[in-house]
């Protein structure tokens, strides 16, 4: 393979992933703590959109602590669900 078309190869690459990255800032996906008190939201490229704080724990900064950790996980399970199902088939190797 020549320089050219080790080139080219890169090019394309650059050209899907640009594309993937298009296709994932479509995909919105939100985790939630346990009782719905923290609601996060986030695109597929992982850019955060929306953080939601339920009233009632305002004030109590351990439980505060313990809701956005139970969201964040959410969160990362809903999306990592949501990249299995849009991209399934590419990531199994």
């Amino acid at each position: 393979m020549g320089l050219m078309d080790k080139l080219k190869d890169i090019n394309e690459m650059r050209k899907q992933a640009k594309h993937m990255e298009s296709l994932l800032a479509t995909e919105i996906v939100s985790g939630k703590s346990s009782g719905g008190k923290i609601i996060l939201t986030m695109d597929g490229n992982q850019n955060i959109k929306s953080v939601e704080v339920s009233p009632d724990i305002v004030g109590d900064k351990s439980e505060i602590g313990r809701h956005i950790r139970s969201a964040m996980e959410d969160l990362f399970k809903h999306h990592k669900k949501m990249l299995q199902g849009k991209f399934g088939n590419m990531l199994q190797g």
